[in-house]
């Protein structure tokens, strides 16, 4: 079997990804393979996450030019979040990264709060509709959130260090950002540390100046048409269902089993989904009714 690491996501596992397999692995397994086709929604959900974003900081678009400029980039953004995180007592969009067994992830925290001395973790989702989420959907969140949780705990915690980063990105201690990139910093009034790794330690020093984040976390749904507040779901970090579903999401990107489609239970999820047309594992609901309604007559 394909090594879908190797293939799609040689430089990290984005932690969208792993919450999308818990809604369905073969609409994930088709977007990696064909490209996602962004829906009103999804650009509405967007927009959203960058105004909230907006409202804390002021975003500047630049090029980074080779491997070591992205992730430079994404480290230096998440110094400037922690900084502000410390100062403010709130972040949105902090840039993180970690392992979940095999796999090294990436993935940006939508909100962070410093309440006194606790730390918590908040999302917003937007909706299409004026109504909360299925159980379904709402899983899907939780275990991203969850996600969130552990990555941010072992930075704090020294589990997952400067040195693991430049392993999964084969950094040398002298790697530095292209001089084209720390000439674009400069043009627009900024610096940025060039090496590599110092900047790494310093950010990572940050983090190490948090509290562990509260087992408790927040996710906000709001209507898209008005932004109003829909309602709000608030949960514990559940260590026996993370732990099962971090094993179970493993085995599709290691290239262990094949994605597994959606059970007849939940075959109403197919009718949201743009690959729809070209599955050939849709649950076999209408038929087996079909053929129900037979033998009943």
């Amino acid at each position: 079997m394909v090594n879908l690491i190797q293939e799609y996501r040689p430089y990290g596992v984005a932690v969208t990804d792993l919450s999308a397999q818990l809604w369905c692995e073969k609409q994930l397994e088709f977007s990696l393979e064909k490209g996602r086709i962004e829906t009103e929604e999804m650009s509405k959900g967007k927009e959203r996450h960058k105004n909230l974003h907006e409202e804390v900081a002021i975003l500047i678009t630049v090029e980074p030019k080779t491997q070591a400029d992205r992730i430079a980039l994404k480290i230096h953004n998440a110094q400037v979040g922690l900084k502000r995180l410390i100062n403010e007592r709130m972040t949105r969009e902090l840039s993180i990264f970690g392992r979940i067994n095999s796999l090294f992830i990436l993935g940006s925290i939508d909100e962070l709060q410093k309440r006194g001395k606790s730390l918590f973790i908040l999302d917003t989702k937007t909706r299409k509709n004026n109504t909360l989420p299925s159980e379904a959907q709402k899983r899907t969140t939780k275990f991203q959130l969850m996600l969130y949780h552990k990555l941010i705990s072992d930075i704090i915690s020294g589990k997952f260090q400067t040195d693991d980063i430049m392993k999964v990105y084969n950094f040398g201690d002298s790697d530095k950002i292209s001089n084209e990139f720390k000439k674009q910093i400069r043009e627009i009034g900024q610096t940025i540390e060039p090496n590599i790794k110092r900047l790494i330690d310093t950010t990572f020093s940050l983090f190490k100046k948090l509290p562990l984040p509260e087992k408790t976390m927040q996710i906000r749904y709001e209507y898209q048409e008005t932004k109003e507040l829909i309602g709000i779901d608030e949960f514990s970090f559940d260590a026996l269902n993370f732990e099962r579903d971090c094993n179970f999401v493993e085995g599709f990107w290691s290239g262990k089993r094949k994605a597994i489609p959606v059970g007849i239970n939940n075959a109403w999820k197919c009718k949201w989904c743009e690959f729809y047309n070209i599955c050939d594992q849709k649950p076999v609901q209408q038929r087996n009714q079909a053929t129900q309604l037979k033998l009943n007559q």
